[in-house]
């Protein structure tokens, strides 16, 4: 068995915004996971860390927030989440996770099914600018810059708007548990492939931070494109 998912105990907020706790729960009657996915350099660790102080009954973590007491296996982590989703569920929390995972993972992840409802989006910029934030933010060695951080960008990018676009980025990796059948005959037209890109090229961070909240508040007040009520894997 690998690593326990630790207690939700990570940014929380249950009076942020304009209402209370109480009254956002009693209007919204489904919780919701929040992928934000994206390259490096993009946003997604400080706008998942910074969103749960913006807007109330939501939780927010960096993917890479466990990393030394799970490991490295992007996708048994991913499951992890959901596991953490499906327990904030019971206290009418929303999660959102910024991080590597685009959400075709997220679709074929063991429980995701059981989750009430996802919605997703990608947090990209152009690669002369993810250039220079990474620069500036250092380079860890681990991680050097080369034509993989770039690609792996337009890799993001192209899924988002396609899910036929080289879904074997996906399907390929070595993860039994994964079930990658629920999403691969999809097309770009299918509605329940539905992922809003947010270009931060030219935002600063308060700026992007503010754009992912207002997208939050909408499919909160909305419906989201992959309900559990809908039987969105059939």
């Amino acid at each position: 068995m690998g690593p326990a998912v630790p207690q939700c105990v990570g940014l929380r907020s249950a009076t942020a915004g304009s209402g209370t706790a109480s009254s956002d729960l009693l209007l919204r009657v489904t919780t919701l996971f929040f992928l934000l996915s994206g390259s490096s350099a993009s946003g997604k660790k400080t706008i998942a860390r910074e969103l749960p102080r913006r807007l109330p009954n939501l939780e927010g973590y960096h993917d890479n927030r466990f990393a030394e007491e799970w490991g490295g296996d992007r996708l048994a982590n991913l499951d992890r989440w959901v596991e953490m989703a499906l327990r904030l569920e019971e206290d009418g929390i929303d999660l959102v996770i910024g991080g590597q995972s685009p959400l075709g993972e997220l679709l074929a992840a063991p429980r995701a099914i059981e989750l009430e409802g996802i919605a997703a989006c990608v947090l990209d910029c152009h690669d002369f600018v993810r250039w220079d934030r990474i620069v500036e933010l250092g380079i860890d060695p681990r991680w050097p810059i080369g034509i993989d951080t770039f690609c792996w960008a337009t890799y993001h990018r192209m899924h988002a708007s396609d899910p036929q676009w080289e879904k074997r980025i996906c399907t390929d990796r070595d993860h039994p548990a994964s079930v990658w059948s629920r999403w691969t005959e999809w097309t770009s037209e299918d509605p329940r492939w539905d992922v809003k890109i947010f270009d931060t090229t030219d935002l600063d961070l308060e700026s992007a931070t503010r754009a992912v909240a207002a997208w939050i508040e909408s499919v909160r007040t909305a419906r989201a494109p992959l309900m559990r009520d809908d039987k969105w894997w059939e």
